[in-house]
């Protein structure tokens, strides 16, 4: 936490508000969004920016692919922290489940030519020199979060993107040294933040933070269990990360794939040494004061959604509005997202 120096705990979580310009331009709706919603929070994590367009997760994404985006991505930046909360922008390749109108015609890569299981989509494979091109895409995009003057980046790594499709055994039938046992399941994400570090540590920007986000289970047959992401998680303490993000539905749950009825939580937090983030039905005074006594980063979604000072209101006692009361439609996300909030 030291590192991260936050005037508070609270988190804007990455939301996918999908209010970018055609091209991923930031535009004049993003940064009304962020100067709302950073004023409460110590900490706003700008979600799903495309490294590139073949990893683009929907239109309406913000773009940090090029550096033509840095211009905008500068005044998303000091939008945010103007309001005295820091900004990190999270940087995500979807890979089999990039979104054909958003990657324009091009064929969807992925460690292996599996569709998702809820898509027809069949991913062309990643080749080796298109593996460590990608790696190459991610440090360029971290360049520019940190030109355009960001405080960090946040790795995406759940709900099923890019990184997650190399962890999993459902998505990656492999058979080289990125697929496989284990460890060979874990090496992309390994280069990856291996990579990052040192491009960090390249322009001497001592205070720039690097988050991941990652989903602790899936829920398919032969899917991501979590014994094995708890040991991810040992493994992103060992490189350097400064924090994770769990994605959850609820901030509360128990684990489907591993003999406990522990909160997720409260395991991630025995198997490491790091700020952790959850977020997922905190919406009442209840649920934030629970959450507060599990978690020492806690991500405020839906609320702060549908009302900015939703976070001042209940910490002054003068609302316990519910914040569920709209739907994913209404707030105008996925549903995918809107689970996670």
């Amino acid at each position: 936490m030291d590192k991260l120096n936050l005037k508070n705990r609270f988190v804007l979580p990455p939301l996918d508000m999908r209010m970018a310009l055609f091209d991923g331009t930031v535009s004049l709706n993003d940064l009304e969004f962020h100067r709302q919603r950073s004023q409460a929070v110590g900490m706003d994590v700008v979600g799903s920016a495309f490294i590139s367009t073949e990893g683009n997760t929907a239109l309406g994404s913000i773009s940090i692919s090029r550096d033509e985006d840095v211009e905008g991505l500068s005044k998303l930046a000091k939008v945010i922290q103007r309001n005295h909360a820091k900004a990190i922008i999270q940087l995500v390749h979807a890979g089999r489940l990039a979104s054909p109108q958003a990657i324009f015609g091009k064929k969807a890569f992925a460690p292996s030519a599996i569709a998702a299981p809820w898509s027809q989509l069949v991913p062309q494979e990643l080749t080796r020199d298109a593996i460590y091109k990608i790696i190459d895409q991610y440090a360029n995009a971290l360049k520019r979060a940190m030109a355009a003057g960001f405080d960090g980046v946040e790795i995406h790594g759940a709900n099923g993107f890019l990184p997650q499709q190399f962890l999993s055994s459902n998505a990656n039938h492999r058979q080289d040294q990125f697929g496989g046992s284990l460890a060979n399941r874990f090496r992309f994400v390994k280069l990856l933040i291996q990579r990052l570090q040192a491009t960090v540590s390249q322009f001497g920007n001592q205070t720039f933070v690097l988050g991941y986000r990652l989903s602790p289970e899936e829920y398919e047959d032969g899917g991501l269990k979590l014994g094995e992401t708890l040991q991810l998680a040992q493994l992103l303490e060992q490189l350097g990360i400064d924090y994770l993000s769990l994605s959850l539905r609820d901030f509360m749950v128990t684990p489907r794939t591993f003999d406990t009825q522990v909160p997720i939580v409260k395991l991630f937090n025995a198997a490491v040494d790091l700020p952790i983030m959850v977020a997922g039905q905190i919406n009442d005074a209840n649920k934030l004061k629970q959450a507060q006594e599990l978690s020492s980063l806690i991500g405020i979604g839906r609320p702060l959604i549908k009302d900015p000072n939703w976070l001042t209101k209940i910490n002054s006692g003068k609302s316990t509005a519910n914040g569920l009361a709209l739907t994913a439609s209404e707030i105008g996300v996925a549903q995918s997202v809107y689970q996670v909030l």
